[in-house]
């Protein structure tokens, strides 16, 4: 079943978004904890895309590995593919491990939810979950 479409953010919706990835990861990057970082899209970016969990910090160098191995960022949760859904797919943050990433924190203050490894492998090869 297809899901039915969201609606487009705005600007300010985009910037808010910006704001808020970059508050919830710390201006760090959330693959080495490096400062200086770029606000990077998990899966490229396109009309309507620029959403929270869409969004993720990421330095120079751990930016430029992830767009020159997608397959390798995929594979290690820093990349979503073309075809899911960025909110159902997991990501990988530094001391942390495997998330999801919520819209908007819980009562806790966290932006993510935390899952096993195993669940993050199920999410990223049933092919089912995530789909658009």
């Amino acid at each position: 079943m297809i899901a039915p479409k969201a609606p487009k953010p705005s600007a300010a919706d985009e910037k808010a978004a910006y704001d808020l990835a970059t508050l919830r990861d710390r201006e760090q990057c959330v693959r080495c904890t490096a400062f200086g970082i770029q606000r990077d899209h998990r899966q490229n970016r396109q009309a309507g895309n620029t959403v929270i969990t869409n969004l993720q910090c990421l330095c120079p160098t751990c930016h430029t590995w992830k767009t020159e191995h997608p397959e390798a960022a995929i594979a290690e949760g820093f990349a979503v593919p073309r075809w899911a859904r960025p909110e159902w797919w997991p990501a990988y943050r530094f001391g942390i491990g495997w998330v999801l990433y919520l819209t908007e924190p819980d009562t806790f203050g966290r932006w993510w939810t935390e899952i096993t490894e195993s669940t993050a492998t199920l999410l990223m090869t049933s092919g089912q979950v995530g789909t658009r």
